[in-house]
């Protein structure tokens, strides 16, 4: 059977969920078209002109991309403007177009942790941790059928708790029930009332796993109509290894000026703007990639020595100062310009499949020469 572009935005989800994104954001789907087999996949920053024209060339029918296409809910298409033409040519030529944005920043796969581990940070972790949402599904069985169900939801629905895994609870009662006309009961007769040895199986499920364990639940259980109950649980139950941003210690330690010599080395940004004394010593970084001037403090509470993150405010970099936190700044684009070389590393290693990087994006902007650009 051909791959279709289901079959790797599927894989994708399973590896980067969509509910890792923030409330405000529109990671996913931009252009849906799934049961088509996959040609081949570019990879990119943005949705730009030469982004679209770069799949149609290589006749490649899927698009990656960091930052949405459509942030906002649309009121009309203007196919005269420069995105409507943009849009117009990757529905014309059936290409489908998928965002991981803050899902993505949140992600073990991250730029956030790409960079710290570059600078040195052997084994970097969120600066906040991502809370899981669990929820608690009770499930009525009949007498004989339990393990079949309770391995299937093992497969499906089975979060470690601290350190425990295949957690459940069971208790047996009677149930009852009375098949209507055109029923098909697996236990009991059409019109009469039935009573029947149960047990209720209980286990935590977490919210990415919901959907998906139910599916399959339906599909093993042997009554026509599963019973279940599915409630939201007031604890989060602790944290991701996912969240935003990174952070980790530097061993050795090393002065900022010598950081900032690292970065500017590694990274070749456009510019570095700092905040802080350059003989002021690092011994913890924290990393945001993008906009981050909403981290810096969780990067004080966190007891980092710098925050190196994108479009930092003069106020917070007032507070900075006040705080003791050293400042790194560096253009967006230079801190997430390695999410097509990330991506097209996971699809080569899940797929078989032609994958290529746009690298005809730039900085939209460039540096000031007195006098000459």
């Amino acid at each position: 059977m051909p791959l279709l572009i289901k079959d790797v935005i599927d894989k994708l989800e399973s590896l980067i969920p969509l509910n890792l994104q923030e409330e405000w954001d529109n990671s996913g789907y931009q252009i849906k078209l799934t049961d088509e087999p996959l040609s081949g996949i570019v990879t990119s920053l943005d949705l730009t002109d030469k982004c679209a024209n770069l799949a149609v060339k290589k006749g490649f029918n899927l698009i990656l991309i960091h930052h949405p296409f459509f942030f906002h809910p649309l009121r009309s298409v203007d196919l005269d403007s420069k995105d409507g033409k943009v849009f117009n040519l990757l529905v014309k030529n059936k290409i489908c177009v998928y965002s991981m944005h803050t899902n993505f920043d949140s992600s073990r796969y991250s730029m956030n942790h790409y960079i710290a581990n570059k600078l040195g940070i052997k084994e970097s972790r969120p600066l906040i941790p991502h809370k899981r949402k669990l929820y608690k599904l009770s499930v009525f069985i009949p007498k004989g059928y339990v393990k079949p169900v309770r391995d299937i939801l093992f497969a499906y629905a089975n979060p470690k708790i601290g350190n425990y895994e295949n957690c459940s609870f069971e208790t047996k009662g009677r149930g009852s029930f009375r098949p209507l006309s055109g029923a098909n009961p697996f236990i009991g007769s059409p019109e009469k009332t039935s009573f029947t040895d149960e047990s209720k199986l209980e286990v935590i499920i977490e919210e990415r796993a919901v959907n998906k364990a139910l599916d399959e639940l339906k599909r093993i259980h042997p009554y026509e109509e599963a019973a279940f109950d599915l409630y939201p649980l007031y604890d989060f139950g602790g944290s991701f290894p996912d969240g935003m941003g990174a952070m980790g210690n530097l061993e050795p330690p090393t002065l900022l000026e010598n950081l900032l010599n690292k970065i500017d080395r590694l990274f070749s940004p456009l510019f570095i703007h700092y905040c802080g004394k350059l003989n002021s010593t690092i011994k913890k970084i924290a990393v945001v990639s993008g906009s981050g001037f909403s981290f810096i403090d969780e990067a004080i509470k966190n007891n980092c020595g710098i925050l190196i993150s994108s479009e930092l405010t003069h106020s917070k970099a007032l507070k900075a100062d006040k705080s003791g936190i050293c400042l790194a700044e560096l253009p967006h684009f230079d801190m997430e310009k390695y999410f097509t070389s990330l991506t097209k590393d996971i699809l080569i290693k899940e797929f078989s499949i032609p994958v290529i990087e746009n690298n005809n994006e730039n900085n939209p902007f460039f540096k000031y020469k007195g006098g000459k650009i």
